[in-house]
This record gives C-alpha cells, structure tokens and sequence, in this order.
C-alpha cells in the first residue's frame, strides 16, 4: 500500500497561519529583490545560452560551467535558492541509518547538517569531481565516490542499507538504469529515498504533466515533473524487485518553493526493496 501525506507548514491557529503568510510574503519580496539584483547575470547568461542552444541542443550555459568548475558558486546558488534557512530543504528526510550512499553529494552540504549523527555512514557520490574535491578539502567527508548512478560503478553488490537522492534525482538522465544500478547496491530491505522538488498543479495544461526533459540556462539538463508526473515516472521506470512505500508532500517557505515564476514543493518517495524469497 502507497501511504500519500500533504503537510503544509500552516498551523491551525489564526495567529500561527498569519505568522506564516507573513513568512511567505517576505520570501516572495526577497525573491523580488534578488531577481532585480540578478537580472543582469540572468538574462546575459540567458541570451549567450539561446545563441548558442540554436547550433548545440545540449549546450551547457556559461553559469552552469561556472558553478560545476567553482563549486563555491554552487553553494552560493543554494543559499540564495534555499533563502531564508537553506539547511531545512534537508528537513523533509525520513530518519537514515547505516551505509547510507548518497546519489549527488555535491559539496556535502547534507553532510554538514547530519554530521553529529554517528549513527550514519555516508558513501559519497557525485559525477562533479571538482566538488568532491572541495567537500573534502572543507572536511565534509573523508572519501568520495566519483561516478554516475545510471552507469555501472565500482561499487560491490548490497553494500548500501540507503540510498539517498537528495535534491539531485531531476539531473539523473536515465532513471531506469539508475534504479537498476541502485538495486544491485542495495541490500534486501533497504530502502531508496528520492527528495526533489517538483511543479505545483496550478500549472496544469502543460507539458509537465507527463513529465520532460529540459535544457536549462540555470540548471543545465534536468527532468521537470509536477506530483502526479513524477509517481508516474517512478512507477514505470522501476524494476520488479522495488516498491514505492510512500510518498509525502511538505512545502516548506524557501525562495524555491515560492518564487513568483513557477512556485514548487518538496516531494519525498520512500521505495523498499523486497527480501529475497
């Protein structure tokens, strides 16, 4: 049985909820505010990537070059993405424990938030090697895993009791072959967890209802799914070994969630591995 939960962060009391829109409404102004402050960078980035996108579909836009060979550039982005507070994105997780691999570590920016929790033993992966460099020289992580999830790694078989896609599951170009590389890694029982945000439904009559692939000025190449497009992706693109067990709904006041172009909210599908028969 799929268990479907919506939490919003409104509290049931006037008083509570007008604190809240009161907190909505100040991320909408930053949001402004920044926007006007970046517009010049945006749209300079955006016109190099059109000009450019006409000749190479897959161009990479310069901003996006920039972040990936200075990831302090990343961690900036996910700051001002992420405004006020950018380590609660990492607040809608369900509890980890074990060898738990993480599937776009970045800089270990999740490292960081869980890192007086003895309890877990990260496996850091990440196709950005200058990242990974960068997360180790600031002491996020000891070792690092430089690879792709939907290519075969030097990973032995059930090694992991987790495995964690936080924020990073829409860069993974092909998720079947990412869930089959995840189930190998995966011991029986254990569990993956996917934590992304996704479109809100008041965009609906588009394209991202089936769920698509973009090239992005900002983001490079990325999937776009709203909350029924994403289950419905997942369910299709899963081997017979997985299940999803859950999936919860929290949409959490950041300038991501809330921004005035295309407003999102947090996603996050539990999937179990059945025990060998």
């Amino acid at each position: 049985m799929i268990i479907f939960d919506t939490s919003e962060q409104m509290m049931p009391h006037k008083s509570n909820d007008r604190f809240s829109k009161l907190g909505i409404y100040g991320v909408q102004g930053v949001f402004i505010i920044l926007f006007l402050l970046l517009s010049p960078v945006y749209y300079l980035n955006k016109w190099d990537f059109k000009r450019h996108k006409k000749r190479k579909p897959f161009y990479t836009s310069k901003l996006v070059r920039l972040q990936e060979r200075y990831p302090v550039f990343y961690e900036l982005a996910m700051y001002v993405q992420n405004f006020p507070i950018p380590r609660n994105v990492y607040k809608v997780l369900p509890p980890l424990r074990g060898d738990v691999l993480q599937v776009g570590c970045g800089t270990g920016l999740l490292n960081k938030y869980l890192r007086k929790q003895k309890d877990i033993r990260f496996l850091n992966m990440d196709p950005n090697l200058n990242a990974l460099k960068l997360g180790k020289k600031w002491g996020r992580f000891d070792a690092y895993i430089h690879a792709f999830i939907d290519k075969p790694t030097s990973l032995s078989e059930h090694c992991c009791d987790m495995i964690l896609f936080a924020r990073s599951f829409h860069h993974i170009r092909h998720h079947k072959k990412a869930f089959i590389e995840s189930s190998r890694l995966l011991r029986d029982g254990g569990s993956i967890i996917i934590a992304d945000p996704v479109v809100l439904k008041s965009l609906s009559g588009s394209k991202t209802e089936s769920g698509y692939m973009a090239n992005s000025s900002i983001d490079g190449v990325i999937w776009r799914f709203t909350k029924e497009s994403l289950i419905a992706h997942i369910e299709h693109c899963l081997p017979a070994e997985l299940k999803i067990e859950s999936v919860t709904e929290t949409r959490q006041v950041h300038v991501t969630n809330y921004n005035l172009f295309v407003p999102q909210t947090d996603i996050v599908v539990v999937l179990r591995k059945r025990e060998a028969v």
